[in-house]
């Protein structure tokens, strides 16, 4: 059994896309603060949209129900890009929105909320050093 600290991430370019204000910038600070990546919030599927147009993240880490936009929609515009963020499924509502649905949309991953802050930044840490060669 090793004891070797797991290797220390790059910071990545995180999008956080949620209509939960609380919910979004809580989990921002911690990505930005605890961890040190850049991140950049939207409050909906639209604005999140728009966000990626002006500069695309390496991941992003989405609601799935939203006014204005779905995340369902948020994740099938964005698995058309290249190279693909990480996209990263959040939702309170897992019994309307399976996870087999948002896979299909273009998730790589589901978490009910509330998701651990932890778990995310795991999922970010492990692509990015997959990622840089690691």
């Amino acid at each position: 059994m090793s004891d070797t600290p797991k290797p220390a991430a790059p910071p990545a370019s995180v999008l956080v896309i949620d209509d939960n204000m609380d919910t979004a910038d809580s989990l921002a600070r911690f990505l930005r603060v605890a961890v040190g990546h850049e991140v950049r919030v939207a409050y909906d599927g639209a604005s999140g949209m728009r966000m990626v147009t002006e500069r695309a993240p390496e991941v992003v880490v989405c609601d799935i129900a939203m006014p204005k936009l779905s995340g369902l929609r948020v994740a099938d515009a964005l698995a058309q890009l290249h190279p693909k963020p990480l996209l990263i499924a959040v939702t309170a509502f897992a019994g309307e929105f399976p996870e087999a649905k948002a896979r299909e949309a273009g998730f790589d991953f589901y978490l009910a909320k509330p998701a651990d802050p932890f778990v995310i930044e795991t999922l970010i840490r492990d692509r990015v050093l997959r990622t840089n060669g690691h």
